[in-house]
């Protein structure tokens, strides 16, 4: 999908239990929805609260009759054909009391990954593989998987005093690959195989802001994985290089390129304390490796508010420099709406390398 300009009425709609609630609507005062790369998505609403009735009269939002924990809320920004930007439960209700001005009342809410957030296990799986495991984590809170990794069956792992999102977290994290929810669906895929859709952004025009770094701190030649092999019974090792990559740079020069040309080549080495095998070590190597290449070019950006800016969006970003035009990886992104700005959205990008200069 591709989109530069959008012109609807920036007023957010909310669905309490399932029902549109237009009452919410016209006592909103501001709204903020984020997510980011580790899966999760938040919104903080807050609404005008009325009251009390009599000495002993409630403030309305603080009754727990329409708004209490657990309620379900979904919200929606953008035209009217835009999915729904949250979807997820009230996980806190809190008020302002001011000395002068308003009562206001604030809802805190998180998506269906809080159910995996809050419950922590300590356990082991043996001989099952990622795919295999997140089918299990789904299963055990009313999800459905959907894994797009094809990772080796492992010996064992372990889950050690770890929740059950933390968990997922990190063997995602060794596949190379991200976690996101859609819908009662969770997803977890490599990065090539997450189609989020793109968009194109000016600077001047539709992108109003960004604030960009190509940074070396970090950035290495080679990464190397060692580890015990079981079935060898000897020390394994595997490692990846910029070749990992393969069509996300397209025509950039990479951190790696950068690093060798102004400084030296610098080889990094990790060590890993599970069990490995050989197709194990280098998957770890080459995510380990990807991890670091795409940090190399970091950016955090503002535009008028577009729903179309989701998490793993790919966006190409005009009208600054052969440097930095190009296209970005959306790892973060915040929807916020209030009275005085309407709605706008702010998000974090990240690039593996810099445009060429003639």
């Amino acid at each position: 999908m591709s989109s530069n300009t959008i012109s609807y009425a920036s007023v957010p709609v909310v669905t309490i239990g399932g029902s549109l609630d237009t009452v919410v609507m016209g006592d909103a005062i501001s709204l903020e929805i984020e997510e980011d790369i580790n899966g999760m998505c938040f919104l903080e609403l807050q609404l005008v609260t009325q009251g009390p009735d009599g000495d002993h009269g409630e403030y309305s939002y603080l009754d727990r009759r329409k708004l209490d924990f657990g309620t379900t809320l979904s919200v929606r920004l953008g035209p009217e054909n835009t999915d729904p930007l949250f979807d997820g439960r009230i996980s806190a209700i809190g008020a302002d009391f001011p000395d002068a001005g308003i009562a206001t009342v604030t809802l805190k809410a998180e998506d269906a990954l809080q159910d995996l957030r809050r419950t922590r296990r300590s356990r082991s799986f043996e001989q099952l593989s990622v795919a295999d495991i997140v089918q299990q984590l789904a299963s055990e809170h009313g999800l459905t998987a959907a894994v797009g990794t094809d990772g080796p069956a492992r010996d064992v792992v372990t889950q050690v005093n770890l929740s059950d999102l933390a968990f997922l977290r990190l063997i995602a994290q060794a596949e190379g690959a991200e976690v996101w929810l859609a819908g009662t669906t969770l997803h977890l895929a490599d990065r090539a195989s997450r189609d989020a859709g793109s968009i194109t952004l000016r600077y001047g025009s539709e992108l109003t802001e960004f604030t960009v770094s190509a940074d070396l701190a970090h950035q290495c030649s080679t990464l190397a994985v060692t580890g015990w092999s079981v079935d060898d019974k000897d020390l394994i090792t595997a490692s990846a290089d910029a070749s990992r990559l393969g069509g996300e740079l397209g025509q950039d020069v990479s951190g790696a390129d950068i690093l060798k040309s102004a400084f030296s080549d610098r080889n990094e080495h990790l060590v890993v304390a599970e069990p490995l095998d050989a197709a194990d070590a280098q998957l770890r190597a080459a995510a380990a490796y990807a991890e670091r290449a795409r940090r190399f070019v970091t950016g955090t950006a503002r535009c008028s508010g577009n729903p179309v800016i989701r998490v793993g969006v790919k966006v190409t970003l005009n009208g600054l420099g052969s440097v930095f035009n190009g296209d970005y990886r959306v790892v973060r992104a915040a929807h916020c709406w209030n009275l005085v700005d309407g709605y706008t959205t702010e998000f974090d990008v990240e690039r593996a390398g810099l445009g060429r200069v003639s």
